[in-house]
Protein backbone atom coordinates (compact mmCIF):
# COMPACT_ATOMS: atom_id res chain seq x y z
CA UNK A 1 0.00 0.00 0.00
CA UNK A 2 2.88 2.41 0.84
CA UNK A 3 4.43 1.79 -2.60
CA UNK A 4 1.16 2.72 -4.27
CA UNK A 5 0.75 5.89 -2.25
CA UNK A 6 4.35 6.81 -3.18
CA UNK A 7 3.55 6.36 -6.87
CA UNK A 8 0.46 8.52 -6.54
CA UNK A 9 2.48 11.24 -4.81
CA UNK A 10 5.07 11.19 -7.64
CA UNK A 11 2.30 11.62 -10.19
CA UNK A 12 0.91 14.50 -8.14
CA UNK A 13 4.31 16.21 -7.97
CA UNK A 14 4.85 15.83 -11.70
CA UNK A 15 1.45 17.34 -12.43
CA UNK A 16 2.09 20.15 -10.00
CA UNK A 17 5.48 20.92 -11.61
CA UNK A 18 3.84 20.96 -15.01
CA UNK A 19 1.25 23.40 -13.68
CA UNK A 20 3.99 25.71 -12.35
CA UNK A 21 5.73 25.78 -15.76
CA UNK A 22 2.44 26.76 -17.40
CA UNK A 23 1.97 29.47 -14.77
CA UNK A 24 5.42 30.96 -15.51
CA UNK A 25 4.57 31.01 -19.16
CA UNK A 26 1.43 32.96 -18.56
CA UNK A 27 1.84 36.70 -17.92
CA UNK A 28 -1.44 37.52 -16.32
CA UNK A 29 -1.62 36.80 -12.60
CA UNK A 30 -5.33 36.11 -12.57
CA UNK A 31 -5.01 33.50 -15.28
CA UNK A 32 -2.17 31.93 -13.39
CA UNK A 33 -4.19 31.90 -10.15
CA UNK A 34 -7.15 30.34 -11.92
CA UNK A 35 -4.99 27.65 -13.45
CA UNK A 36 -3.35 27.00 -10.08
CA UNK A 37 -6.78 26.50 -8.50
CA UNK A 38 -7.86 24.22 -11.33
CA UNK A 39 -4.64 22.24 -11.08
CA UNK A 40 -5.06 21.84 -7.33
CA UNK A 41 -8.58 20.51 -7.82
CA UNK A 42 -7.44 18.13 -10.55
CA UNK A 43 -4.49 16.80 -8.55
CA UNK A 44 -6.66 16.42 -5.44
CA UNK A 45 -9.30 14.58 -7.42
CA UNK A 46 -6.68 12.25 -8.87
CA UNK A 47 -5.41 11.55 -5.36
CA UNK A 48 -8.94 10.79 -4.08
CA UNK A 49 -9.77 8.58 -7.07
CA UNK A 50 -6.52 6.67 -6.76
CA UNK A 51 -7.34 5.81 -3.13
CA UNK A 52 -11.13 5.43 -3.28
CA UNK A 53 -12.35 1.92 -4.05
CA UNK A 54 -15.67 3.13 -5.43
CA UNK A 55 -13.93 5.41 -7.89
CA UNK A 56 -11.61 2.59 -8.96
CA UNK A 57 -14.67 0.37 -9.37
CA UNK A 58 -16.27 2.95 -11.67
CA UNK A 59 -13.19 3.43 -13.85
CA UNK A 60 -12.18 -0.26 -14.05
CA UNK A 61 -13.40 -1.39 -17.46
CA UNK A 62 -12.25 -5.03 -17.37
CA UNK A 63 -14.08 -7.85 -15.61
CA UNK A 64 -13.95 -7.21 -11.89
CA UNK A 65 -14.83 -8.94 -8.64
CA UNK A 66 -15.29 -7.80 -5.06
CA UNK A 67 -13.88 -10.08 -2.37
CA UNK A 68 -15.06 -9.59 1.21
CA UNK A 69 -12.43 -11.02 3.57
CA UNK A 70 -13.00 -11.46 7.29
CA UNK A 71 -10.46 -12.53 9.92
CA UNK A 72 -11.91 -15.35 12.03
CA UNK A 73 -12.33 -14.84 15.79
CA UNK A 74 -11.45 -11.14 15.57
CA UNK A 75 -13.35 -10.37 18.79
CA UNK A 76 -11.44 -13.03 20.69
CA UNK A 77 -8.17 -11.73 19.25
CA UNK A 78 -9.01 -8.22 20.53
CA UNK A 79 -9.92 -9.55 23.96
CA UNK A 80 -6.82 -11.71 24.24
CA UNK A 81 -4.17 -9.34 22.88
CA UNK A 82 -5.79 -6.00 23.63
CA UNK A 83 -6.95 -3.43 21.10
CA UNK A 84 -3.53 -1.97 20.20
CA UNK A 85 -1.73 -5.27 19.52
CA UNK A 86 -4.79 -6.71 17.78
CA UNK A 87 -4.90 -3.69 15.45
CA UNK A 88 -1.22 -4.21 14.66
CA UNK A 89 -1.98 -7.80 13.68
CA UNK A 90 -4.89 -6.71 11.48
CA UNK A 91 -2.75 -4.00 9.86
CA UNK A 92 -0.05 -6.57 9.09
CA UNK A 93 -2.70 -8.73 7.44
CA UNK A 94 -3.81 -5.70 5.41
CA UNK A 95 -0.23 -5.08 4.18
CA UNK A 96 0.12 -8.69 3.09
CA UNK A 97 -3.22 -8.59 1.24
CA UNK A 98 -2.38 -5.27 -0.39
CA UNK A 99 0.95 -6.58 -1.69
CA UNK A 100 -0.82 -9.51 -3.36
CA UNK A 101 -3.58 -7.47 -5.04
CA UNK A 102 -1.85 -6.21 -8.19
CA UNK A 103 -4.94 -5.63 -10.35
CA UNK A 104 -7.10 -3.58 -8.01
CA UNK A 105 -7.14 -2.11 -4.53
CA UNK A 106 -7.99 -2.90 -0.91
CA UNK A 107 -9.82 -1.06 1.86
CA UNK A 108 -10.52 -2.01 5.45
CA UNK A 109 -13.90 -2.30 7.10
CA UNK A 110 -14.09 -2.64 10.90
CA UNK A 111 -10.26 -3.09 10.95
CA UNK A 112 -10.39 -6.92 10.66
CA UNK A 113 -12.53 -6.94 7.49
CA UNK A 114 -11.06 -6.22 4.09
CA UNK A 115 -12.78 -5.28 0.85
CA UNK A 116 -10.75 -6.28 -2.20
CA UNK A 117 -11.52 -4.99 -5.68
CA UNK A 118 -9.68 -7.01 -8.31
CA UNK A 119 -9.72 -7.49 -12.03
CA UNK A 120 -9.78 -11.02 -13.44
CA UNK A 121 -9.87 -12.98 -16.67
CA UNK A 122 -11.33 -16.22 -15.31
CA UNK A 123 -12.75 -17.56 -12.08
CA UNK A 124 -9.49 -19.39 -11.42
CA UNK A 125 -7.71 -16.01 -11.15
CA UNK A 126 -9.93 -15.15 -8.17
CA UNK A 127 -9.45 -18.55 -6.54
CA UNK A 128 -5.66 -18.31 -6.97
CA UNK A 129 -5.63 -14.87 -5.36
CA UNK A 130 -7.73 -16.12 -2.44
CA UNK A 131 -5.40 -19.09 -1.91
CA UNK A 132 -2.35 -16.82 -1.93
CA UNK A 133 -3.93 -14.44 0.59
CA UNK A 134 -5.05 -17.34 2.75
CA UNK A 135 -1.51 -18.78 2.85
CA UNK A 136 -0.02 -15.41 3.74
CA UNK A 137 -2.52 -14.83 6.54
CA UNK A 138 -1.92 -18.29 8.00
CA UNK A 139 1.81 -17.57 8.03
CA UNK A 140 1.25 -14.70 10.48
CA UNK A 141 2.16 -16.38 13.74
CA UNK A 142 0.69 -14.81 16.85
CA UNK A 143 1.37 -17.46 19.50
CA UNK A 144 0.29 -21.00 20.34
CA UNK A 145 -3.27 -19.95 21.11
CA UNK A 146 -4.11 -18.16 17.87
CA UNK A 147 -3.21 -18.98 14.30
CA UNK A 148 -4.83 -16.43 12.04
CA UNK A 149 -7.37 -17.72 9.55
CA UNK A 150 -9.64 -15.89 7.16
CA UNK A 151 -12.89 -16.41 5.25
CA UNK A 152 -13.79 -14.95 1.87
CA UNK A 153 -16.99 -14.06 0.06
CA UNK A 154 -16.83 -13.31 -3.66
CA UNK A 155 -19.16 -11.39 -5.94
CA UNK A 156 -18.27 -11.42 -9.63
CA UNK A 157 -19.59 -7.94 -10.31
CA UNK A 158 -22.70 -7.49 -12.41
CA UNK A 159 -24.31 -4.33 -13.78
CA UNK A 160 -25.43 -3.19 -10.34
CA UNK A 161 -23.62 -0.47 -8.43
CA UNK A 162 -20.67 -0.90 -6.10
CA UNK A 163 -22.68 -1.01 -2.86
CA UNK A 164 -24.97 -3.80 -4.08
CA UNK A 165 -22.04 -5.90 -5.20
CA UNK A 166 -20.17 -5.35 -1.92
CA UNK A 167 -23.28 -6.43 0.01
CA UNK A 168 -23.45 -9.63 -2.04
CA UNK A 169 -19.79 -10.36 -1.34
CA UNK A 170 -20.45 -9.87 2.40
CA UNK A 171 -23.44 -12.24 2.26
CA UNK A 172 -21.27 -14.83 0.55
CA UNK A 173 -18.64 -14.41 3.27
CA UNK A 174 -21.30 -15.01 5.94
CA UNK A 175 -22.20 -18.26 4.19
CA UNK A 176 -18.54 -19.28 4.13
CA UNK A 177 -18.27 -18.60 7.88
CA UNK A 178 -21.26 -20.85 8.57
CA UNK A 179 -19.48 -23.81 6.98
CA UNK A 180 -16.25 -24.77 8.72
CA UNK A 181 -14.91 -26.64 5.68
CA UNK A 182 -15.26 -23.67 3.28
CA UNK A 183 -12.54 -21.06 2.99
CA UNK A 184 -14.46 -19.05 0.42
CA UNK A 185 -17.94 -18.81 -1.04
CA UNK A 186 -19.06 -17.28 -4.32
CA UNK A 187 -22.30 -15.35 -4.14
CA UNK A 188 -25.24 -17.40 -5.31
CA UNK A 189 -28.67 -15.82 -5.75
CA UNK A 190 -30.59 -18.94 -4.66
CA UNK A 191 -28.59 -19.18 -1.41
CA UNK A 192 -29.21 -15.50 -0.76
CA UNK A 193 -32.94 -16.03 -1.34
CA UNK A 194 -32.84 -18.91 1.14
CA UNK A 195 -31.16 -16.65 3.72
CA UNK A 196 -33.70 -13.92 3.05
CA UNK A 197 -36.58 -16.39 3.44
CA UNK A 198 -35.14 -17.57 6.76
CA UNK A 199 -34.84 -13.99 7.96
CA UNK A 200 -38.45 -13.28 6.98
CA UNK A 201 -39.68 -16.39 8.81
CA UNK A 202 -37.69 -15.46 11.90
CA UNK A 203 -39.12 -11.92 11.85
CA UNK A 204 -42.62 -13.39 11.56
CA UNK A 205 -41.97 -15.65 14.55
CA UNK A 206 -40.71 -12.75 16.68
CA UNK A 207 -43.75 -10.67 15.68
CA UNK A 208 -46.11 -13.58 16.38
CA UNK A 209 -44.71 -14.14 19.86
CA UNK A 210 -44.94 -10.43 20.69
CA UNK A 211 -48.54 -10.21 19.44
CA UNK A 212 -49.71 -13.55 20.90
CA UNK A 213 -50.33 -15.27 17.58
CA UNK A 214 -49.09 -18.66 18.80
CA UNK A 215 -51.62 -21.16 20.09
CA UNK A 216 -51.17 -24.43 21.93
CA UNK A 217 -53.05 -27.44 20.59
CA UNK A 218 -53.44 -30.76 22.37
CA UNK A 219 -53.27 -34.17 20.69
CA UNK A 220 -54.75 -36.87 22.93
CA UNK A 221 -53.00 -40.12 23.82
CA UNK A 222 -55.44 -43.02 23.89
CA UNK A 223 -55.03 -46.28 25.81
CA UNK A 224 -57.17 -49.02 24.23
CA UNK A 225 -56.82 -51.29 27.29
CA UNK A 226 -58.81 -48.91 29.48
CA UNK A 227 -60.60 -47.23 26.55
CA UNK A 228 -59.67 -43.79 27.82
CA UNK A 229 -57.49 -40.76 27.28
CA UNK A 230 -54.35 -41.00 29.41
CA UNK A 231 -52.78 -37.69 28.42
CA UNK A 232 -51.86 -35.49 25.52
CA UNK A 233 -48.99 -33.76 23.79
CA UNK A 234 -48.91 -29.97 23.66
CA UNK A 235 -48.15 -28.77 20.13
CA UNK A 236 -47.51 -25.18 19.12
CA UNK A 237 -49.29 -23.64 16.14
CA UNK A 238 -48.95 -20.23 14.50
CA UNK A 239 -52.20 -18.48 13.66
CA UNK A 240 -51.68 -16.41 10.52
CA UNK A 241 -54.50 -14.74 8.58
CA UNK A 242 -57.06 -16.89 10.45
CA UNK A 243 -55.26 -20.07 9.37
CA UNK A 244 -53.09 -22.38 11.43
CA UNK A 245 -49.49 -22.90 10.39
CA UNK A 246 -48.08 -26.24 11.67
CA UNK A 247 -44.77 -26.22 13.47
CA UNK A 248 -43.04 -28.23 10.72
CA UNK A 249 -43.25 -25.10 8.52
CA UNK A 250 -41.08 -23.00 10.83
CA UNK A 251 -39.45 -25.23 13.45
CA UNK A 252 -36.17 -25.71 11.54
CA UNK A 253 -35.62 -21.95 11.28
CA UNK A 254 -36.62 -21.54 14.93
CA UNK A 255 -34.10 -24.21 15.98
CA UNK A 256 -31.31 -22.76 13.86
CA UNK A 257 -31.66 -19.27 15.33
CA UNK A 258 -32.37 -20.29 18.94
CA UNK A 259 -36.00 -19.14 18.86
CA UNK A 260 -37.22 -22.51 20.21
CA UNK A 261 -36.11 -21.39 23.68
CA UNK A 262 -38.87 -18.75 23.64
CA UNK A 263 -41.38 -21.17 22.11
CA UNK A 264 -40.67 -23.86 24.71
CA UNK A 265 -41.12 -21.40 27.56
CA UNK A 266 -44.30 -20.03 26.02
CA UNK A 267 -45.81 -23.51 25.59
CA UNK A 268 -44.89 -24.55 29.13
CA UNK A 269 -46.51 -21.46 30.62
CA UNK A 270 -49.69 -21.92 28.58
CA UNK A 271 -49.91 -25.60 29.51
CA UNK A 272 -49.46 -24.79 33.21
CA UNK A 273 -52.30 -22.25 32.97
CA UNK A 274 -54.61 -24.83 31.38
CA UNK A 275 -53.69 -27.51 33.91
CA UNK A 276 -54.60 -25.05 36.64
CA UNK A 277 -58.00 -24.52 34.95
CA UNK A 278 -58.61 -28.27 34.55
CA UNK A 279 -57.82 -28.86 38.20
CA UNK A 280 -60.20 -26.10 39.30
CA UNK A 281 -62.92 -27.73 37.20
CA UNK A 282 -61.90 -31.15 38.56
CA UNK A 283 -61.42 -32.57 35.06
CA UNK A 284 -59.01 -35.49 34.86
CA UNK A 285 -56.48 -35.04 32.07
CA UNK A 286 -53.75 -37.62 32.71
CA UNK A 287 -50.29 -36.26 31.94
CA UNK A 288 -49.46 -33.57 29.38
CA UNK A 289 -46.14 -33.74 27.56
CA UNK A 290 -44.30 -30.65 26.33
CA UNK A 291 -41.38 -30.64 23.92
CA UNK A 292 -37.95 -29.47 25.04
CA UNK A 293 -35.62 -28.42 22.25
CA UNK A 294 -31.86 -28.73 22.04
CA UNK A 295 -31.51 -24.97 22.58
CA UNK A 296 -33.60 -25.03 25.74
CA UNK A 297 -31.68 -28.00 27.13
CA UNK A 298 -28.51 -25.93 26.85
CA UNK A 299 -29.95 -23.02 28.86
CA UNK A 300 -28.29 -22.79 32.26
CA UNK A 301 -31.47 -21.67 34.03
CA UNK A 302 -33.72 -24.15 32.26
CA UNK A 303 -34.58 -26.34 35.27
CA UNK A 304 -35.05 -23.33 37.55
CA UNK A 305 -37.48 -21.74 35.08
CA UNK A 306 -39.48 -24.96 34.61
CA UNK A 307 -39.69 -25.55 38.37
CA UNK A 308 -40.83 -21.96 38.92
CA UNK A 309 -43.61 -22.24 36.30
CA UNK A 310 -44.92 -25.40 37.92
CA UNK A 311 -44.86 -23.79 41.36
CA UNK A 312 -46.53 -20.56 40.16
CA UNK A 313 -49.53 -22.43 38.76
CA UNK A 314 -49.75 -25.20 41.34
CA UNK A 315 -48.82 -27.90 38.84
CA UNK A 316 -47.38 -31.16 40.16
CA UNK A 317 -44.38 -32.71 38.47
CA UNK A 318 -46.52 -35.79 37.87
CA UNK A 319 -48.85 -33.65 35.69
CA UNK A 320 -46.10 -32.79 33.19
CA UNK A 321 -43.78 -34.84 31.03
CA UNK A 322 -40.82 -33.35 29.16
CA UNK A 323 -40.23 -34.81 25.70
CA UNK A 324 -36.62 -34.87 24.56
CA UNK A 325 -35.80 -35.62 20.94
CA UNK A 326 -32.58 -37.64 20.91
CA UNK A 327 -31.71 -36.62 17.37
CA UNK A 328 -31.44 -33.01 18.58
CA UNK A 329 -27.75 -33.36 19.39
CA UNK A 330 -24.65 -34.66 17.70
CA UNK A 331 -22.87 -34.68 21.04
CA UNK A 332 -24.54 -37.70 22.61
CA UNK A 333 -22.49 -37.54 25.84
CA UNK A 334 -23.55 -33.93 26.41
CA UNK A 335 -27.20 -34.76 25.68
CA UNK A 336 -27.19 -37.77 27.98
CA UNK A 337 -25.68 -35.74 30.83
CA UNK A 338 -28.30 -33.02 30.50
CA UNK A 339 -31.15 -35.54 30.29
CA UNK A 340 -29.78 -37.30 33.37
CA UNK A 341 -29.97 -34.06 35.38
CA UNK A 342 -33.44 -33.35 34.02
CA UNK A 343 -34.81 -36.82 34.76
CA UNK A 344 -33.93 -36.45 38.45
CA UNK A 345 -36.45 -33.61 38.78
CA UNK A 346 -39.06 -34.21 36.05
CA UNK A 347 -40.81 -36.97 34.14
CA UNK A 348 -38.86 -37.40 30.91
CA UNK A 349 -39.78 -39.21 27.72
CA UNK A 350 -37.66 -39.89 24.63
CA UNK A 351 -39.36 -38.68 21.47
CA UNK A 352 -38.64 -40.10 17.98
CA UNK A 353 -37.12 -43.18 19.62
CA UNK A 354 -34.92 -45.31 17.37
CA UNK A 355 -33.76 -42.73 14.84
CA UNK A 356 -31.03 -41.02 16.87
CA UNK A 357 -27.53 -42.01 17.86
CA UNK A 358 -27.93 -42.68 21.54
CA UNK A 359 -31.16 -44.60 22.12
CA UNK A 360 -29.84 -47.49 24.20
CA UNK A 361 -27.37 -45.47 26.28
CA UNK A 362 -30.10 -42.91 26.98
CA UNK A 363 -32.35 -45.68 28.31
CA UNK A 364 -29.73 -47.37 30.46
CA UNK A 365 -28.22 -44.27 32.05
CA UNK A 366 -31.26 -42.11 32.79
CA UNK A 367 -34.50 -42.24 34.71
CA UNK A 368 -36.68 -42.33 31.59
CA UNK A 369 -40.41 -42.88 32.03
CA UNK A 370 -41.70 -43.17 28.47
CA UNK A 371 -40.44 -43.81 24.97
CA UNK A 372 -42.31 -42.66 21.88
CA UNK A 373 -41.81 -44.78 18.79
CA UNK A 374 -41.11 -42.61 15.78
CA UNK A 375 -43.74 -42.54 13.04
CA UNK A 376 -41.15 -43.82 10.59
CA UNK A 377 -41.41 -47.30 12.13
CA UNK A 378 -45.22 -47.17 12.29
CA UNK A 379 -45.68 -46.60 8.56
CA UNK A 380 -42.86 -48.94 7.45
CA UNK A 381 -44.57 -52.03 6.07
CA UNK A 382 -41.39 -53.81 5.02
CA UNK A 383 -40.39 -57.06 6.70
CA UNK A 384 -37.34 -55.48 8.33
CA UNK A 385 -39.40 -52.47 9.40
CA UNK A 386 -41.89 -54.71 11.19
CA UNK A 387 -39.08 -56.60 12.91
CA UNK A 388 -37.54 -53.38 14.19
CA UNK A 389 -40.91 -52.12 15.44
CA UNK A 390 -41.65 -55.45 17.19
CA UNK A 391 -38.29 -55.49 18.93
CA UNK A 392 -38.54 -51.85 20.07
CA UNK A 393 -41.89 -52.66 21.71
CA UNK A 394 -40.48 -55.85 23.23
CA UNK A 395 -37.39 -54.09 24.60
CA UNK A 396 -39.47 -51.28 26.10
CA UNK A 397 -41.82 -53.74 27.79
CA UNK A 398 -38.94 -55.75 29.25
CA UNK A 399 -37.41 -52.56 30.63
CA UNK A 400 -40.85 -51.58 32.01
CA UNK A 401 -41.13 -48.37 30.03
CA UNK A 402 -44.42 -46.92 28.95
CA UNK A 403 -44.59 -47.11 25.14
CA UNK A 404 -46.43 -44.59 22.96
CA UNK A 405 -46.80 -45.03 19.21
CA UNK A 406 -47.09 -41.65 17.51
CA UNK A 407 -48.33 -40.89 14.02
CA UNK A 408 -50.93 -43.67 13.97
CA UNK A 409 -53.30 -42.88 11.11
CA UNK A 410 -55.03 -46.10 9.99
CA UNK A 411 -56.98 -48.95 11.53
CA UNK A 412 -54.42 -51.42 10.16
CA UNK A 413 -51.63 -49.64 12.05
CA UNK A 414 -53.76 -49.47 15.18
CA UNK A 415 -54.67 -53.17 15.05
CA UNK A 416 -51.07 -54.22 14.42
CA UNK A 417 -49.80 -52.20 17.41
CA UNK A 418 -52.51 -53.73 19.60
CA UNK A 419 -51.46 -57.22 18.55
CA UNK A 420 -47.88 -56.45 19.61
CA UNK A 421 -48.84 -55.07 23.01
CA UNK A 422 -48.40 -51.36 22.36
CA UNK A 423 -51.55 -50.06 24.01
CA UNK A 424 -51.07 -46.26 23.89
CA UNK A 425 -51.43 -44.49 20.56
CA UNK A 426 -51.26 -40.89 19.41
CA UNK A 427 -52.28 -39.83 15.94
CA UNK A 428 -55.07 -38.88 13.56
CA UNK A 429 -56.64 -42.33 13.80
CA UNK A 430 -57.90 -41.38 17.24
CA UNK A 431 -57.81 -37.57 17.15
CA UNK A 432 -56.14 -34.68 15.41
CA UNK A 433 -54.54 -31.96 17.58
CA UNK A 434 -57.32 -29.92 19.22
CA UNK A 435 -57.58 -26.37 20.46
CA UNK A 436 -57.92 -26.19 24.22
CA UNK A 437 -61.70 -25.68 24.18
CA UNK A 438 -62.27 -28.77 22.02
CA UNK A 439 -59.79 -30.78 24.06
CA UNK A 440 -61.62 -29.90 27.26
CA UNK A 441 -64.93 -30.96 25.66
CA UNK A 442 -63.41 -34.29 24.63
CA UNK A 443 -62.17 -34.89 28.17
CA UNK A 444 -65.63 -34.14 29.57
CA UNK A 445 -67.26 -36.50 27.06
CA UNK A 446 -64.93 -39.34 28.00
CA UNK A 447 -65.48 -38.73 31.71
CA UNK A 448 -69.29 -38.47 31.51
Amino acid sequence: MKNRIGKVLLVMLALYALTCIIMLYLLEFRKASLILAIATVIVGSIFVCANDIKARYFFMKRKKAIIYADINNSKLIRLYYGQRLANSIFDLALDKIDNLVTNGCVKTKYRSNYIILTGYNSKSDIVNLINKINNEIQNIKCDELFNLSIKFGVQMCDEEGYDQNENKAELACNLAKSNISNTYQFYNASEFESQLKEKMILNELIYALKHKQFEVYYQPKFDYKINDIVGSEALVRLKKDSELVPAKNFIDVAEKHGFTVFLDKYVLKEVCKKIQELKKKKIEFGIISVNVSRNTLCEEDMMDYYSKMLDDYGVKKSDIELEITERDSNNTDDLSERVHKLSRKFNVSIDDFGIGKSSLSMLSENNIRTIKIDRKFIVDNSENGKKILNNIIKLAKELEFEVVAEGVETKEQYDYLKSKGCNIIQGYYYSKPLCYEDYEKLLLEKRS
